[in-house]
């Protein structure tokens, strides 16, 4: 006789699995780091979403999976007041969106106000 298995509801890829709140705001932001050759990108882009752990934002460019990034972005709280803040992080994934900018999730290593 056979065991009784359990059957889990399939998960679906668009369900939530972060644990760390996510910051889902627009802020400018500059990435610099080494493409796939170690030629120096240094571009602008828009930061989508930030939490302590990550962060995903938008550039005209992209580095691939596995670089080493640095990103300095400005947290608005509203027209001209906010902070600064100093990321460095690796790239998990890269992709191209429809309307031609490279979406890129980073995992943080290490962040600082500035």
């Amino acid at each position: 006789m056979l065991p009784s298995r359990k059957v889990l509801p399939f998960r679906s890829k668009l369900q939530e699995r972060r644990n760390k709140t996510r910051i889902n705001e627009r802020f400018p932001a500059r990435i610099w780091g080494d493409d796939q050759v170690q030629t120096p990108l240094n571009m602008e882009g828009t930061l989508d979403n930030i939490s302590a752990t990550g962060l995903y934002l938008k550039a005209c460019k992209s580095f691939d999976a596995g670089s080493e990034v640095r990103i300095i972005v400005q947290l608005f709280s509203g027209q001209t007041s906010g902070v600064t803040a100093s990321v460095q992080g690796r790239i998990l994934r890269s992709e191209l969106h429809t309307d031609g900018k490279y979406g890129m999730a980073v995992a943080i290593s290490r962040s600082r106000f500035i």
